[in-house]
C-alpha cells in the first residue's frame, strides 16, 4: 500500500526547488525515491531520481531518466518542462526551445511549462516573448510567483520601468514568507529602481 501520494509530493517538490529550499527538496526526493522504489513504480522512481541529479547538477543524467518518464506517460508535461530545463541549463537553447513547444502541445494547461519556458527566452534576450508565455502560465495559475517576478524582469530588461515596478511590488507581496532568497531578489531589484 502506498503510504505517501507521489503525484502530490511531485507539485510540492516543484514548490520547493523553486523557492530554492534545496535541504528539504532532497529530504522530500529521498522519501520519494524510497516509496517508489517500495512500490515498483517506475515512472515516480525515474521521475525523482531525475530530480536529485538535477540538483546535482548532473544533467544529461537527469535527461536520461526523464526520457524514461516520458516514455512511460507520453503526456506528462512535469517531464517535458525538467527535460527542457536540463538542456537550457546545458546551453542547448534550440533543444530546449523545442521540448518545451513539445510538452506545452501535449500538456496545454501545465503552468510550469509556459512559465519556464518564457524564463529561456528571457535569458536569451527574447523579452517581448517572454511576457506572452510568463502571462499564459498566470492564467493557468495566478498565484505562481515565479510568473509575476519573471514579467518585472523581462519588463525591466525593456525598459519598462513602471510595469517592472508593479509585478515587483506584486512578487514581494506574493512571496513574503515563502523563500527569503527570492523576497530578497525581488527587493534587490525594487531597490535598483529606485535609485
Amino acid at each position: 500500500m502506498q503510504k505517501i501520494n507521489l503525484e502530490e509530493e511531485r507539485t510540492l517538490l516543484d514548490r520547493e526547488i523553486t523557492f530554492f529550499h534545496f535541504e528539504r527538496a532532497k529530504r522530500k526526493i529521498a522519501k520519494c525515491i524510497k516509496e517508489s522504489s517500495a512500490i515498483d513504480d517506475i515512472f515516480f522512481l525515474s521521475y525523482f531520481t531525475a530530480q536529485k541529479l538535477i540538483i546535482r547538477k548532473e544533467f544529461e543524467k537527469a535527461i536520461r531518466y526523464l526520457n524514461i518518464c516520458i516514455k512511460l506517460r507520453p503526456n506528462d508535461g512535469c517531464s517535458y518542462n525538467d527535460k527542457a530545463i536540463c538542456f537550457a541549463e546545458l546551453g542547448k537553447y534550440e533543444q530546449a526551445l523545442v521540448v518545451f513547444d513539445k510538452g506545452i502541445a501535449l500538456s496545454r494547461d501545465c503552468a510550469c511549462l509556459y512559465h519556464n519556458k518564457g524564463w529561456l527566452l528571457n535569458e536569451i534576450g527574447k523579452f517581448k516573448q517572454s511576457v506572452i508565455y510568463f502571462k499564459k502560465a498566470l492564467e493557468l495559475d495566478s498565484g505562481r510567483v515565479e510568473a509575476i517576478f519573471s514579467l518585472g524582469d523581462s519588463y525591466l530588461k525593456m525598459g519598462d520601468i513602471q510595469k517592472a515596478k508593479k509585478y515587483f511590488t506584486s512578487a514581494l507581496s506574493e512571496i513574503k514568507d515563502k523563500s527569503s532568497y527570492v523576497y530578497g531578489e525581488v527587493k534587490k531589484r525594487l531597490a535598483k529602481l529606485e535609485i
